[in-house]
């Protein structure tokens, strides 16, 4: 089913000519442009309807609404310019846009209400310098489930994926005159995925053991690697010196 809409949307692209396409969003004071975003509704690219107030009601199963929330379900909650792509190569156009870590959603600005990307293989956005990619993951070691990762490294044999996320804190009422009520909360969280070839990517701890039991055959020359220069494996960069010399290896 994926193939055939990426098909779809590939012969509609052709079909427009040059490859060119209208800026959208009022980005940089342009105007949006409604057909364009019509074509991209009708290619399954973007969708309508906010479903922001309808997640936190059937989560909750009570009548909350953002204003009462501390903090925010977003990244930046500002709308800032931004480039989609399609197979990396393919340049959608510039739109303003903001990441919803809540609902995993990325929301495109727009006059009459906000949009968001769908989540479709061959689909990226970078974002405020940040490659944001749909990619497949395991959910419970079964499920397979698509959602915006950002890409922190990427080589021809492996990756590294940061996934970050919103959880909504329950509040409390205050149980007499004397106690203070707690409003409910957004609480950040990331996570950190390994991807090597084709697989989905994988959920690692940043721990050298947890680390090492996920990359494929290489245990002993990477154990050296990370003796020899003191890597404490308990950080982004770490990994990603590990990953570069990774690829080295035959």
């Amino acid at each position: 089913m994926r193939i055939k809409k990426n098909i779809v949307l590939v012969y509609f692209l052709m079909l427009m000519g040059g490859f060119v396409f209208p800026q959208y969003g009022n980005v940089n004071g342009r105007r949006p442009n409604a057909n364009f975003e019509a074509n991209l509704s009708v290619n399954n690219i973007l969708r309508g309807r906010d479903v922001l107030q309808d997640v936190l009601k059937k989560k909750n199963n009570v009548n909350i609404t953002l204003a009462e929330i501390e903090g925010e379900p977003y990244i930046d909650k500002k709308f800032l310019p931004g480039n989609i792509y399609y197979k990396d190569s393919l340049d959608l156009g510039q739109f303003l846009m903001r990441y919803n870590a809540y609902l995993g959603e990325m929301e495109v600005s727009n006059p009459n209400g906000s949009r968001y990307i769908n989540k479709m293989d061959g689909i990226s956005i970078v974002l405020n310098n940040e490659k944001y990619m749909v990619l497949d993951y395991g959910v419970d070691g079964m499920i397979v489930e698509q959602d915006f990762f950002i890409e922190k490294f990427k080589g021809s044999k492996s990756g590294l994926y940061v996934k970050y996320s919103k959880i909504l804190r329950q509040g409390k009422e205050a149980k007499t005159s004397f106690h203070t009520a707690v409003p409910p909360k957004f609480i950040s969280n990331e996570s950190y995925y390994l991807k090597f070839g084709s697989m989905n990517p994988v959920k690692v701890k940043l721990r050298k053991n947890n680390i090492l039991r996920i990359f494929p055959n290489r245990t002993k020359s990477l154990k050296k690697y990370i003796a020899e220069k003191n890597l404490k494996m308990n950080t982004l960069d770490d990994l990603v010196v590990l990953l570069k010399y990774y690829e080295t290896l035959k």
